[in-house]
């Protein structure tokens, strides 16, 4: 499982990495209301794109290569119609937002969208049969490309319709390729009929998954899209870099969280409890050893990763991420993992309405008591509400405890090891060097203490489950 687990990363890893020296390079050398209105575009961009997808990528990670090829024969012209209207409407709604905030012909971010969406759905396809390497290929030559054009852009040698143009032309060639190699491997699948979901089982989850996929997105991105409607480009630009996602740690969890929903989508039996609580306990021991001591390090190494990576013109953007940062604790485990093999869709999006509705009531009344970092935190707390609840509920459908279906003393040690290492190497560092050497050296300690906590926990692993963790 782990095997597929680092892959499904790389795959993400480089344009990320890509996105995220933009941003960096964006924020230290365009004045702030002209990169504001570059991250509107890419904000409107994730939210509406998970409207129009309705959960389909996720739901194609739920079921084996064999079903898949039997779903895609299955649906009929008309479900194929349906999806495609739906597509091309919100496209429209996104070309009509993104060519008012930027003097752009309609049809490049109508294209776009369409692209984006579609690539979205071949990747999903390319990882659940697991061709890894068509993927990570054409990620890294994206990513390149994309960062290339992006410096033209610094560099002067074309404006900001410009770039759009060339990254949709760009999309559109990952685009060709994924769609391409994902159509001809459907065919190449040969596999015995599976009958153990019905066609309104499957109906049931794609709906669930889909508002579930809707929540998510919209609680992720409607706080930045309150601040754009409200205040100007400038304190946008400062809002969005302090509750920009933490790089990398989504693609981790995302590759985490997929591997283990294809390695339960192999049980024989899919009311086997006992395996899917190991499974359980060895996503949250491996994510836990990267998401406890980035916490640590982001909230502690505030200062300087601001000041440092951003200059002092995002020194606003500090206590708005401190309350922000809270989040990432939760990422030590996938609570909707195991709901959504048991195909338990309304649960989920019980889960996300709860989010939804607590982040809110909390908003406002944060805001007038906190400024921006209240608006921040309404979104964790209501974060931290809705995992209880998911946790409650997947204890009672697996007939467990609550404590005994997450590794708490395993998380409770790790908490309190990382904590005191990074508070030593902190309180020592910034008494005696510069603000660069305390951030250089804190990244270099987190990134040891990852490896060695993830390779202990690997060895461990092997040791307790055998080769079936691999």
């Amino acid at each position: 499982m782990w095997s597929n687990s680092f892959l499904i990363f790389l795959i993400k890893f480089f344009p990320t990495l890509a996105t995220l020296l933009v941003i960096i390079g964006f924020s230290r050398e365009l004045p702030q209301e002209v990169y504001g209105t570059y991250q509107s575009f890419w904000v409107q961009l994730y939210l509406l794109s998970a409207v129009a997808l309705v959960g389909i990528p996720a739901i194609i990670l739920t079921y084996s290569p064999s079903f898949i090829k039997q779903l895609i024969q299955t649906l009929r012209a008309k479900h194929y119609l349906l999806l495609s209207v739906w597509l091309l409407v919100v496209a429209f709604v996104f070309s009509y937002l993104s060519s008012k905030a930027i003097d752009i012909a309609w049809y490049i971010p109508f294209l776009f969208f369409i692209v984006y969406s579609c690539n979205a759905i071949a990747e999903a396809i390319l990882i659940v049969y697991r061709r890894f390497s068509i993927l990570l290929f054409v990620n890294i030559g994206y990513a390149i490309a994309f960062l290339l054009l992006h410096l033209d852009m610094l560099n002067g040698t074309m404006t900001m319709p410009q770039l759009y143009g060339y990254l949709l032309a760009l999309g559109g060639t990952r685009l060709l390729v994924t769609a391409t190699k994902s159509l001809s491997h459907t065919q190449k699948i040969i596999g015995q009929q599976d009958n153990r979901y019905t066609v309104a089982d499957i109906r049931s989850l794609w709906l669930h998954i889909g508002i579930y996929d809707v929540f998510q997105k919209t609680i992720t991105w409607v706080d930045k899209f309150v601040i754009v409607l409200l205040f100007s480009s400038g304190v946008s630009a400062v809002y969005f870099n302090a509750t920009y996602d933490i790089p990398f740690l989504p693609l981790i969890i995302g590759a985490v969280s997929g591997a283990a929903l294809m390695q339960m989508a192999t049980f024989k039996n899919n009311t086997s409890d006992a395996s899917t609580i190991q499974v359980s306990h060895q996503t949250g021991r491996i994510l836990s050893c990267i998401a406890f001591p980035l916490f640590f390090f982001l909230y502690l190494y505030r200062q300087e990763l601001f000041t440092v990576v951003l200059t002092s013109k995002y020194a606003e953007s500090i206590p708005i991420f401190a309350a922000a940062v809270w989040m990432v604790p939760l990422r030590a485990y996938s609570f909707t993992s195991i709901l959504q093999n048991k195909h338990k869709g309304r649960i989920i999006n019980t889960g996300a309405l709860i989010d939804y509705i607590v982040a809110c009531l909390l908003m406002y009344p944060l805001y007038k008591l906190m400024g921006l970092p209240g608006i921040a935190l309404s979104f964790v707390l209501s974060t931290y509400v809705q995992s209880a609840y998911y946790v409650q509920k997947t204890a009672k459908i697996l007939n467990t405890s609550m404590l005994r279906l997450l590794p708490v003393k395993n998380w409770i040690v790790k908490l309190l090891v990382f904590a005191i290492a990074f508070i030593a190497i902190h309180y020592i560092t910034a008494r005696f060097f510069t603000a660069g050497f305390v951030l250089i050296s804190g990244i270099l300690s987190m990134i040891l203490l990852v490896a060695v906590s993830v390779w202990v926990e690997i060895r461990f692993l092997k040791k307790e489950y055998g080769n079936k963790t691999a």
